[in-house]
């Protein structure tokens, strides 16, 4: 996984903490995109459970595909997507979870300082937030399709592959 996103206009970053097992689902989908062949211009980040550490990655970036665990009151593996600017208004999706600063907070901070890239936002919703290594089985089996989401949304024009999510957009 690259820590080096020197002149790489488009960033992953998978967010969560993997020792409370789905709250640690965008570092697990990070780390399986970054398996795969990407575009030279993407480099995918493990933001683990950053916080303000995410801003300094986001300025780095034009277009940002951030991917994290967020509890929308959906059935446990659902996906949707949100703008940055839902996430930072507050998008009704709480992403804060484990982290100590969470993600809409640092989205609405580097609005504040001028830091806008083109913020993407992947939320699945967890089965388990608990203490425990590994994902539940119900997110584990859905790694593969998380992947090709993101896949699909790094696609020029962010076209999304086929299959049940719900997607919300400004």
């Amino acid at each position: 996984m690259e820590r080096s996103v020197d002149g790489k206009r488009t960033l992953v970053i998978g967010v969560g903490n993997p020792l409370r097992a789905d709250d640690g689902v965008g570092v697990c989908v990070a780390h399986a995109l970054a398996a795969q062949p990407l575009p030279k211009d993407v480099a995918v980040v493990d933001g683990g459970t950053g916080g303000l550490d995410l801003l300094f990655e986001l300025e780095k970036a034009e277009r940002v595909l951030l991917i994290d665990a967020a509890e929308m009151g959906c059935v446990p593996g659902e996906a949707r997507t949100f703008s940055g600017h839902q996430v930072a208004a507050g998008s009704g999706a709480r992403f804060a979870s484990t982290h100590g600063f969470g993600v809409a907070e640092v989205l609405a901070l580097a609005r504040s300082v001028g830091v806008e890239p083109e913020v993407t936002v992947l939320g699945i919703e967890p089965s388990e937030v608990t203490y425990r290594d590994s994902l539940s089985e119900t997110l584990a089996a859905r790694v593969p399709e998380y992947v090709e989401l993101a896949r699909g949304l790094l696609a020029p024009g962010g076209e999304e592959p086929d299959w049940p999510h719900t997607q919300s957009k400004e």
